[in-house]
């Protein structure tokens, strides 16, 4: 009897799939740790200024964090489908992000 080979095994997905999920996992702890302990030094370094208002700094960078995990989260379901397309979404997403970081730069930062 021959097998359906049409399902992928968990090596094919983790090849597909493994950076994103690995960009995925590190967004949120980034996302956490900004929105929850307002640790804005973990994204800023120890020798930037301080920023006008860290609370609203770190509530919306973490903010942007969590958009850019469920930004690639998304580009990982792509990758399943088409590669273009992913690749194509993550390359909107990350300049979007780059004009939200801009703005929440020039509302809460230096």
């Amino acid at each position: 009897m021959e097998e359906n080979k049409d399902y992928m095994t968990t090596d094919q997905i983790l090849e597909t799939a493994g950076i994103p999920l690995l960009l995925f996992v590190i967004l949120i702890y980034y996302g956490m740790r900004l929105w929850f302990m307002k640790d804005i030094s973990a994204i800023r370094g120890k020798n930037k200024p301080p920023v006008k208002d860290e609370e609203n700094y770190a509530k919306c960078a973490g903010k942007l964090m969590f958009f850019f995990a469920v930004a690639t989260l998304v580009m990982m379901l792509l990758l399943f489908w088409n590669t273009y397309v992913a690749v194509a979404e993550i390359i909107i997403c990350t300049v979007i992000l780059g004009i939200l970081w801009h703005n929440m730069n020039a509302k809460y930062g230096d």
